[in-house]
């Protein structure tokens, strides 16, 4: 006789997913000894709200990483791809085909368990899988046993493992990260740096330096991290110099760099999702793509509506035409923070203190001449933007005649 795979189910919106989800899975694991473990975040939960759910793509990718954690689990995006509310009924079904000869052990959390007969078909998932939960040490289980015999005398096969009490939660997590209180406790360090990173369940409402702060180090290495604050102080500097915004200037110049080590992949599709136009020119050069990514991410993700501070990060690598006194303020404070110790970069800030165009003309030469030597693509905002500055300076010239 054949012998029939082992398979456990663990379903959630785990938004985010944590340890105590982790804990769970682990535990059956060991009870179980499965053939495997599927982690299945729902699309649309039928028993909660939905509100402030991270997206479906970062839920799962959530999922891939605290997966890491727990032996023999996989992640499984079949309630995902399904339209509409995932009931569990049907998840077992589309599983039990894909699956043929196996038997399904359902996972779920306490509360879960004890609503069970206010589920869609409770009774066929009684066929479908052995029901799977944990009684919490520390509060009443008295319910949690009793609904155990109510579903055994329907016919059910349950298993019930007793497990510490846990206080962590879903919500709790979203709030602190909200409030700006630290979440290392709560959640694996993958998926603590994954929140971080995607900006997930922060105050879009308002600017918060120190989680921006959080943000880029998730995102960066030390090195372009340090780069990004020596920009934001230059960036300043020049504003005050200038007559630029200040907080403007420090908020572009801190974020400019944020997707600059983001995989070419994930800023093509940062773009892709956020409508950038993208031609021919733009796709054969992925250098040119961390300014264009870094402002849609900067526009739609972390929420800064403000066009000229997302303009300053779109061409502060080319520049343009018709850049604002911001945009200026970016593009050289990019040349000229702190660390920069490139051949020509003092002349670079000595051209800054006394005027943005000459210091503009200076770097713009500098890049495209650079690009020229490689035989590389010369993005046109920066022959555009070149070619303005020098007409502009030579008028000023004439008109000084």
């Amino acid at each position: 006789m054949k012998k029939l795979r082992k398979i456990a189910i663990y379903g959630g919106s785990f938004n985010p997913i944590h340890n105590a989800h982790i804990s769970i899975a682990q535990a059956f694991v060991k009870k179980l000894k499965p053939d495997k473990l599927l982690l299945i975040p729902t699309n649309i939960p039928p028993h909660k709200s939905s509100e402030n759910m991270a997206q479906n793509r970062e839920r799962l990718e959530m999922c891939q990483l605290a997966a890491k954690q727990i032996k023999k689990a996989e992640v499984c995006s079949i309630e995902l791809e399904r339209e509409g509310k995932s009931y569990t009924v049907d998840t077992l079904r589309q599983l039990s085909e894909i699956y043929p000869d196996s038997e399904f052990y359902l996972i779920m959390g306490e509360d879960m368990f004890v609503s069970l007969l206010d589920w869609r078909q409770p009774e066929e998932l009684f066929k479908l899988a052995v029901i799977c939960t944990v009684a919490r040490g520390g509060g009443d289980v008295t319910l949690l046993y009793e609904m155990d015999e109510k579903y055994k005398a329907m016919g059910a096969e349950t298993i019930v493992l007793d497990m510490k009490k846990s206080d962590i939660s879903s919500t709790q997590i979203r709030a602190a990260v909200y409030n700006d209180k630290s979440i290392s406790k709560y959640v694996c360090e993958d998926v603590e740096r994954y929140i971080y990173a995607h900006y997930l369940y922060m105050n879009k409402e308002q600017i918060n330096y120190p989680w921006l702060h959080k943000v880029l180090k998730a995102r960066m290495g030390e090195k372009r991290y340090q780069h990004s604050c020596n920009v934001s102080d230059e960036a300043v500097r020049l504003a005050g110099l200038y007559g630029a915004d200040k907080d403007k200037a420090k908020l572009a110049g801190l974020l400019h760099d944020i997707t600059k080590e983001t995989p070419h992949e994930d800023q093509l599709d940062i773009m892709k999702r956020y409508s950038v136009p993208l031609d021919d020119l733009v796709l054969s050069s992925p250098k040119l793509w961390h300014a264009m990514s870094g402002a849609a991410f900067v526009k739609n993700v972390i929420g800064v509506a403000d066009e000229d501070i997302c303009n300053a990060i779109r061409y502060h690598t080319s520049g343009r035409a018709g850049m604002s006194l911001l945009e200026k303020c970016i593009f050289i404070a990019d040349f000229t923070s702190a660390e920069r110790n490139y051949s020509g970069v003092e002349k670079m800030r000595e051209l800054a203190d006394k005027s943005l165009e000459s210091a503009m003309i200076y770097g713009l030469s500098f890049s495209i001449a650079e690009l020229a030597e490689k035989n590389t693509a010369i993005d046109p905002n920066a022959v555009a933007c070149y070619n303005e500055v020098v007409l502009n300076n030579r008028r000023g010239d004439v008109a000084r005649i």
